[in-house]
């Protein structure tokens, strides 16, 4: 079963004072895994997340929207939370903690003008099945073809429940 949780709204403003969200909680097994929050992707996962965003950047070519730039601290960002909800056993964009996705970037170095948004997606196989998900929800479609954004971060888990994967949606200001 494919399952994608709603895009936070668009609010792509100089300044975000928040983000509101949306999202299911699942309910996994409850087990604990082993892999730590702040590691890196590792060789596979990168490359899934480097496809990812080759793949975004066709849809808004061929949507006639500029490319996006890559966003490491954001791909960091994502990651971390994609390990987190599998660790954690919830899907949603915001943690038990209460931390959304604004507060994530933040945390992570991330300007607080810059939190654009927030894809989520899991159990889709490939880059080319998460795409084909996203592309296929209205809300999700909106914030990868959004003009007002100019950067993003691909983060992608794979394990028991997943994948797991995140674009993290940011605007930098030049």
């Amino acid at each position: 079963m494919r399952r994608l949780v709603p895009i936070l709204p668009l609010v792509l403003l100089a300044a975000l004072p928040a983000c509101g969200v949306g999202g299911l909680l699942d309910d996994l097994s409850g087990a604990k895994f082993d892999t730590p929050v702040g590691e890196s992707m590792t060789n596979g996962e990168y490359d899934f997340a480097l496809q990812v965003f080759d793949l975004v950047n066709a849809e808004r070519e061929h949507a006639g929207q500029p490319a996006l730039l890559w966003d490491e601290v954001a791909a960091d960002a994502g990651y971390d939370h994609c390990v987190d909800m599998r660790v954690r056993g919830f899907y949603a964009h915001v943690n038990p903690d209460g931390d959304g996705p604004c507060a994530r970037l933040l945390d992570a170095g991330v300007s607080p003008y810059s939190c654009g948004g927030e894809n989520l997606a899991r159990t889709n196989d490939s880059p080319h099945d998460v795409m084909a998900a996203w592309m296929a929800s209205p809300d999700h479609r909106a914030l990868i073809l959004a003009p007002g954004v100019s950067h993003v971060g691909v983060g992608v888990h794979t394990g028991s429940g997943g994948p797991w994967w995140a674009l993290e949606f940011t605007v930098h200001y030049e």
